[in-house]
């Protein structure tokens, strides 16, 4: 619901209480009126006014019923509005955080309220529904009123042609945000479809024969001898379809915080040197010209999801300061050089550039074996310090729905294994959702650092 629901809401119950006087004026008319005017009260089926009456109270408490629940929805966004121009400081005071951050945590927050972990495959509740769909439509309002003026030729009353300023769509917000709401749809509808299924779940969860490390949560459990062949294509061919949509939400997502500026008080105190950076066991390996990124990162021998996020925060850094000293080429900011250096640094630069590449493929591999990886440093930072509401906007949005589509996923691969300890024979040892470069069943089972 949003402003124009709020007046929705006003105008029925104003012609509530018109239908109300109309009901008592003509209450008041009847009687004096020819008896012509009103059915005989010996009729079988009643008077008309009775039964007019009667209907235009059950209309009166329908009316009502509905008022009270759209009231109930204004005072809970009236509530979600307050705390956002607060800026979440609830005393009013200086305390409050912009207000692109603002919406950016209230997504998320939303997103946590309604999905939570998803350890169960099945269709969510029509009030968790409801909820997610009516307040994400509050929280994407502000979009409605982004546009952006963008030049444009007027013919004027004299014949002249002038040039006004015309307001456009906002061509980021235009572009990104109904892709993200229809990927939003198929999840949903997703797990809407996770109805009368061969797999349940045990609530008590399971230690036997070590299939499950997370014995308090709910297992899934699969018939003896296996899920039919029905329902394996049938959850194959929905893994397909989740891994598509997490691609193209990780694909968003990344392309909007590369355009989110890094904050000048985080880039001052970066280190300047992209050696420094990374330390001499990471250097070392980057400048193996022969090793490709999977042997690169075996070297690293990465042992936990916090040695992975380390590497990639000291990965991005390093490319960060990297790319820094080419733009300084470029742009003439760079020291002074002799014809002695010329070549040189010519050297140097195409040295750059290609430990800039080797650097965002061993990024790359990093996170297609840790896919469940937090949020990088730089990328923290620039949400925590944007000002565009829009950015936040999508950002926020795009890695809920990636991070829904990792779960659901993740819940695939679960019932997967299951399958496979009920019947080795069974082809979802072999099959696996295709994803060259992003994530595929078989390798989040292998890589996974954490249990999700």
């Amino acid at each position: 619901m949003t402003y124009d629901g709020l007046e929705s809401c006003i105008q029925n119950a104003n012609n509530s209480y018109e239908d109300e006087s109309v009901a008592s004026k003509v209450g008041d008319r009847c009687p004096t009126d020819s008896p012509s005017s009103c059915c005989s009260s010996n009729n079988a089926s009643g008077s008309f006014f009775s039964q007019w009456s009667m209907m235009k109270r059950d209309e009166h408490e329908w009316d009502y019923a509905e008022d009270a629940i759209k009231f109930s929805d204004v005072d809970v966004m009236k509530e979600k509005f307050a705390k956002l121009l607060l800026g979440e400081d609830t005393t009013g005071g200086r305390n409050g955080v912009s207000p692109a951050l603002a919406l950016s945590n209230a997504i998320t927050n939303l997103a946590g309220t309604v999905f939570g972990e998803l350890w169960k495959l099945e269709p969510l509740p029509d009030e968790k529904k409801n909820k997610w769909r009516r307040e994400m439509d509050w929280l994407l309002s502000p979009t409605n009123y982004m546009v952006q003026l963008v030049p444009a030729k007027q013919c004027g009353p004299d014949g002249r042609t002038i040039e006004i300023m015309t307001p456009k769509a906002r061509g980021d917000v235009h572009l990104n945000l109904p892709a993200l709401q229809k990927l939003d749809s198929m999840l949903l509808e997703t797990l809407d479809s996770m109805t009368e299924t061969e797999f349940s779940y045990d609530e008590g969860g399971s230690r036997a024969e070590g299939r499950s490390k997370r014995w308090w949560l709910p297992a899934p459990q699969v018939p003896v001898g296996g899920l039919s062949d029905g329902q394996r294509k049938k959850l194959l061919t929905q893994a397909k379809l989740v891994l598509q949509i997490f691609k193209a939400a990780k694909s968003v997502n990344e392309a909007i915080l590369l355009e989110m500026p890094i904050p000048k008080a985080v880039s001052d105190v970066l280190p300047k040197s992209g050696k420094e950076s990374l330390g001499e066991d990471l250097y070392r390996i980057l400048n193996r010209g022969s090793s490709t990124a999977c042997d690169m990162c075996d070297s690293l021998s990465l042992k936990s999801e916090n040695s992975a996020m380390d590497a990639i925060n000291r990965l991005e850094a390093a490319i960060y300061a990297w790319k820094d000293k080419i733009e300084e080429h470029d742009s003439g900011k760079s020291p002074a050089r002799t014809s002695w250096s010329c070549k040189d640094h010519v050297a140097e630069l195409d040295k750059i550039e290609l430990l800039i590449s080797r650097a965002e493929s061993l990024a790359q591999e990093i996170k297609i074996r840790y896919p469940d990886l937090p949020q990088k440093f730089l990328d923290v930072m620039k949400i925590q310090n944007g000002k565009d509401v829009a950015h936040a906007i999508i950002e926020a949005y795009s890695r809920v729905l990636g991070n829904l589509a990792f779960s659901i996923l993740t819940r695939i691969g679960d019932i997967s294994q299951e399958d496979v300890l009920s019947d080795p024979d069974s082809p979802m040892a072999t099959n696996s959702t295709p994803g060259p470069g992003i994530l595929d069943i078989s390798r989040l089972n292998k890589y996974k650092g954490k249990t999700h």
